[in-house]
């Protein structure tokens, strides 16, 4: 198996580029009227686009940066600021959850790797990727903990003195 590296999904690096668009649009507009005299502008005014372009260029820069990378012998999470590598010897298993944000946000998906050794990291990946049909059999091929969790015996402690 060659090494596969998924970049984060087009529509996240699209609503980054928009975003510093529209940031750029808001500096040139506010900026232009204060720098010709047309207006008197408010320092939160002429510090409103720099924040707006700060957070566009952060989120546009993690659009383009992070990606999963799966190898011969593992599988990698490379994010702006952190790498996590976790090798497949080392792997437990994977779950799947969905973090619900709200009424009007997406529900956003996510893939976790367990691993088997405290040593290695859990690998939280949200589903932000442009992952392939190979990359989903490798996952779905993997012990699925939340289907073994459901037979496994619980005991409890709740109500002892």
């Amino acid at each position: 198996m060659d090494s596969r590296v998924y970049p984060m999904s087009w529509w996240q690096r699209m609503v980054g580029i928009v975003l510093l668009a529209v940031g750029s649009l808001f500096l040139v507009v506010f900026w232009w009227g204060a720098a010709s005299g047309k207006r008197e502008a408010s320092f939160l005014e002429l510090m409103f686009p720099v924040v707006y372009l700060l957070f566009a260029g952060v989120f546009t820069i993690r659009a383009f940066r992070n990606f999963v990378c799966l190898s011969e012998t593992s599988i990698e999470l490379r994010t702006l600021t952190a790498k996590s590598v976790l090798p497949f010897d080392k792997i437990k298993g994977r779950r799947r959850y969905v973090d619900r944000s709200g009424d009007e946000a997406p529900d956003v998906r996510h893939l976790v790797l367990v691993p088997n050794d405290d040593r290695f990291p859990r690998l939280d990946i949200e589903e932000l990727y442009r992952f392939d049909d190979d990359f989903y059999r490798w996952f779905n091929a993997l012990p699925d903990l939340d289907e073994l969790d459901k037979y496994r015996l619980k005991t409890s402690n709740f109500g002892l003195v």
